[in-house]
């Protein structure tokens, strides 16, 4: 069993084409294709990540046992050229995959990270971790998170779907997946469920109108995403009503800001020095005299 789970095959249709045993020393926990079909990552129970290149002789062409417990996730950007992995010992690490190199690892968050998503172009990317909560990291800002978002308290967040730029599909360790709108953050419909058995993977279907998702109770589901877009559109709706509020608000600051300046101004006072005030009073006197 243990020497099955160290192999990684690849399969072209229902065809296997490579077949590479003891691939890791330990069981496999990851796996990600990073560009073109060629390039993918490996990641195992003892932290060690692996880069493949299948159109080399030696297939390996990268091993960095850069972290200190097992790799859960792995995601890419759009071009293929970063890769970032989250792993148990609740740190995320950053690689150029055409240089083969660490560029960043962030400090070490509140629990182990389970899953990760590269969101919002290539700007954020979201970690769901142990404690049920979404940690968010900026672009080129990896010490730290930026952000953190409670779903659902002691429910672990095992795995993250971006199914749009604002909205997730989150897979919960209660069986329960879960939609939520990331900026600003709302939660929004219960998906489906897998009767409290923990969610592994959820995926888009190729023409966009199901969510499969498998769980511990060996079944694939399919979920119609109707539901949700029916949410993400009262969302919308309600963002646009609150613009239109605020910029009605803006209108009624400027109206009486406007008839503020509109008001006639007051007359300014002449400044009379004192020598004219006593000459004054002096004129005033002999004029009684007359």
């Amino acid at each position: 069993k243990q020497w099955y789970q160290r192999r990684v095959a690849i399969t072209a249709g229902r065809k296997v084409q490579h077949r590479y045993q003891n691939a890791h020393d330990n069981p496999l926990y990851a796996l990600c294709e990073v560009r073109d079909g060629k390039v993918f990552a490996t990641g195992d129970d003892e932290g060690v990540i692996k880069l493949w290149d299948l159109r080399k002789e030696e297939p390996i062409v990268m091993i960095q046992p850069e972290h200190d417990n097992f790799i859960s996730s792995f995601s890419v950007d759009s071009t293929g050229s970063t890769l970032v992995a989250a792993s148990g010992d609740g740190r995320l690490s950053v690689w150029n995959s055409r240089q083969r190199k660490l560029i960043a690892r962030s400090d070490e968050c509140d629990s182990e990270l389970l899953t990760c998503d590269v969101v919002r172009t290539n700007s954020k990317v979201v970690c769901g971790d142990g404690e049920g909560v979404l940690n968010i990291f900026t672009w080129d800002n990896w010490g730290d998170i930026s952000d953190r978002i409670p779903v659902q308290e002691e429910v672990s967040v095992d795995t993250v779907l971006c199914y749009s730029e604002d909205i997730l599909v989150l897979g919960c360790m209660d069986g329960v997946i879960r939609a939520t709108s990331l900026f600003p953050h709302k939660p929004l419909t219960h998906i489906g469920d897998h009767s409290d058995n923990s969610i592994e993977a959820l995926c888009l279907s190729h023409d966009e109108e199901e969510i499969l998702s498998i769980g511990h109770d060996y079944f694939v589901r399919a979920w119609s995403v109707e539901k949700l877009d029916e949410d993400i559109k009262k969302l919308s709706v309600e963002d646009s009503d609150k613009d239109s509020g605020d910029s009605e608000d803006n209108d009624d600051d400027d109206e009486s800001d406007s008839s503020e300046d509109e008001q006639p101004k007051k007359k300014k006072l002449k400044h009379i020095s004192s020598k004219e005030i006593k000459s004054n009073e002096t004129a005033d006197f002999f004029s009684d005299l007359a």
